[in-house]
């Protein structure tokens, strides 16, 4: 009952995220390892690509098709926080340094200019899987970049 309580007060809490059904982001934030869809569906439904009735399926093709995540994505599988990174930099557009733009946004320096704006720990793996709960965490901590610079 307190993880439940915990997960709604932080998913309304949560500046970042728009109109999300808070039964999702429950479902996100209990995830011992966030999955591809998810994380396609949580940052998709922020830059207003896909309503929030959206599957997770649908979203993850969503943002295939954007190139926000690479062809072979599989929507239950877990994703790395290098993919992660490269999803959350596309979905907020923040403006990353010359070698993350000329690679539009790849995992490898999308993670590199998340760890220079110290949003990542510098002792992060680019291979690690990522909580759910961790996953909104930087998810909003992407959001407030870009919010920031407005």
């Amino acid at each position: 009952m307190k993880k439940f309580f915990f997960a709604i007060v932080f998913a309304t809490a949560a500046l970042a995220v728009h109109a999300q059904s808070v039964e999702k982001i429950s479902e996100i934030i209990e995830s011992p390892q966030i999955n591809y869809g998810q994380a396609a569906y949580l940052a998709l439904t922020y830059a207003g690509e896909i309503e929030e009735t959206t599957e997770d399926t649908d979203a993850l093709i969503a943002a295939v098709q954007k190139k926000w995540l690479k062809d072979g994505a599989v929507t239950d599988k877990a994703i790395s926080l290098g993919e992660l990174s490269a999803l959350y930099v596309n979905a907020t557009g923040i403006k990353g340094g010359l070698f993350c733009r000329l690679t539009k946004n790849s995992a490898r320096y999308s993670f590199k200019e998340l760890k220079s704006k110290r949003v990542l720990d510098k002792n992060a793996d680019p291979a690690q899987k990522v909580s759910g709960q961790d996953a909104l965490s930087l998810f909003n901590a992407c959001a407030k970049i870009t919010e920031g610079s407005k």
